[in-house]
């Protein structure tokens, strides 16, 4: 064991541009980064906060670090506290971390240009998660100078998550209720960055996984988020990008909020399973969003879109995902505008509800293309791939299921089955769906695989069949399992 102070002495000898590099010992204390130099670890370096404040703090440009084990920041939420700080910089390099025990992970704020890669953040499990209710309440009253800190606290939610793996396989414990370890950070916090890149890591047991407020030209690619309560949560980001990642078993997956244009593309989401949100993708008063080729699955709500005060660009587009095995297909509000088109839904116990009052105003395909229902009852007498009559649901029945878990048991029974077709004989004048181009065959877009040898819940095994071809009757078979398991 070490000091810190003896790297501190390092870093304060090295000309800039230089590269310092750290032999493999446990430094404790913290060390703070103000000149532009490359600290490269060796093997069993180990950088120990002791519980006080930020580890690192990074308070220039054109700085990197790469190859630590980071641990013990304070306690939080006090003071904010992270494994590395990045302030008022630019070109800033964090590469093969390995942060543990630190109320947050990373945490960078008003810099340009930023890349972090290949990191691997485990939060505080046995920390409980606060203020999941906050991705349905209203936008703030004051706009964006009132968006909500990281650090507010709101009532907790612990539900069982059904033992999620993080991203080398193991079991990760459900989130904890608040207060038996106090309460959780994020694993990431990007505030007002511009030009970001977070890609090809893993974060488990933090709040959540990746949190942006502000910033612009941020991509996030090739993550894998697990046991935290929004697994992306966006506030108020411009020009966005989230590309194949796996989100998985989290309370909620992708929380996409004001701001925009947003790109949501080839990501697996997958068992999020809160009964108070449980979002695979939510879309509140975002603009310009695209949700393209995601496998949305075993969530129990796997798109939620509510734009009432969206703050700029037209309404989300929903293209081409398989959205399949989920309690809810879409929860659509009447002040939502949104396209879906090329979509698979395959065996949601509620393929479309909608929420609040009003009429549906969402259209259902576009240049003549519609999307795959599971229970469509419709022919193709011509063989063109398109249903000859439109598929059309009022929605009623499945607003019921979704109202009464207990009811998710028969969802695929004889007895709702007979209530569906007779409220499509007598569908009111104004459903909630009517496609008229439905489509006979299901999207299978491609998105990243899980874990070898983690074949997750039922519902989630027999929508890989359908991935790998083996077509829709495996998807039957899934939503009756989770049928079995109300609230999951």
């Amino acid at each position: 064991m070490r000091p810190a102070s003896d790297l501190q002495a390092a870093i304060e000898a090295a000309a800039p541009g230089a590269t310092v590099r750290v032999p493999a010992a446990r430094y404790v204390g913290t060390v703070v980064v103000d000149r532009p130099v490359s600290l490269e670890a060796e093997p069993g370096a180990v950088l120990d906060g002791g519980g006080r404040g930020s580890v690192v703090r990074v308070l220039t440009s054109h700085v990197s670090l790469r190859g630590f084990r980071i641990r013990g920041s304070g306690p939080g939420p006090v003071g904010e506290p992270s494994g590395v700080l990045v302030e008022a910089a630019r070109d800033v390099r964090l590469e093969e971390l390995t942060i543990s025990g630190t109320y947050l992970g990373i945490t960078v704020r008003g810099t340009r240009g930023v890349l972090i890669r290949g990191v691997r953040i485990v939060g505080r499990p046995e920390a409980g998660i606060l203020g999941e209710e906050h991705a349905v309440e209203a936008a703030p009253a004051g706009g964006p100078a009132d968006a909500p800190g990281p650090d507010e606290a709101r009532a907790p939610d612990a539900p069982d998550q059904g033992h999620p793996h993080d991203a080398e396989g193991e079991p990760v414990p459900p989130p904890s209720p608040a207060g038996t370890g106090g309460p959780r950070g994020d694993g990431i916090w990007l505030w007002n960055v511009v030009d970001a890149v977070v890609r090809d890591s893993r974060i488990s047991a933090t709040r959540d996984g990746i949190y942006l407020s502000y910033g612009a030209r941020i991509r996030l690619e090739g993550n894998v988020i697990s046991d935290a309560r929004y697994g992306i949560h966006d506030m108020y980001a411009r020009d966005l990008a989230i590309r194949r990642n796996v989100l998985r078993g989290n309370l909620s997956g992708c929380v996409l909020m004001y701001g925009g244009p947003v790109l949501v593309e080839g990501n697996a989401i997958v068992e999020s399973g809160s009964p108070s949100t449980g979002f695979g993708v939510l879309v509140k008063d975002a603009g310009d969003v695209l949700v393209h080729g995601n496998a949305i699955v075993d969530d129990r709500v796997a798109v939620h879109v509510d734009d009432a005060g969206r703050t700029g660009g037209a309404p989300a587009r929903i293209e081409r995902n398989l959205i399949a095995a989920n309690q809810v297909g879409v929860v659509l509000y009447p002040s939502s505008r949104p396209t879906f088109t090329g979509n698979a839904f395959v065996e949601n116990a509620a393929q479309v509800v909608l929420g609040g009052t009003g009429r549906a105003r969402a259209s259902w395909s576009q240049g003549g293309v519609g999307n795959h229902w599971s229970d469509y009852q419709g022919f193709d007498a011509d063989g063109d791939g398109i249903g000859d009559v439109p598929y059309v649901q009022g929605g009623r029945v499945g607003e019921l299921v979704a109202r009464s878990p207990v009811l998710l048991a028969l969802a695929s029974g004889p007895a709702l089955r007979l209530v569906e077709a007779v409220e499509e004989r007598w569908a009111p004048r104004e459903p909630i769906v009517v496609d008229p181009a439905p489509l006979m065959r299901a999207v299978r877009p491609r998105v990243p695989a899980l874990a070898p040898g983690d074949a997750g819940s039922p519902a989630l095994a027999a929508a890989g069949l359908l991935l790998a071809g083996a077509g829709g009757a495996g998807l039957a078979l899934g939503r009756r399992a989770k049928g079995g398991r109300p609230g999951a």
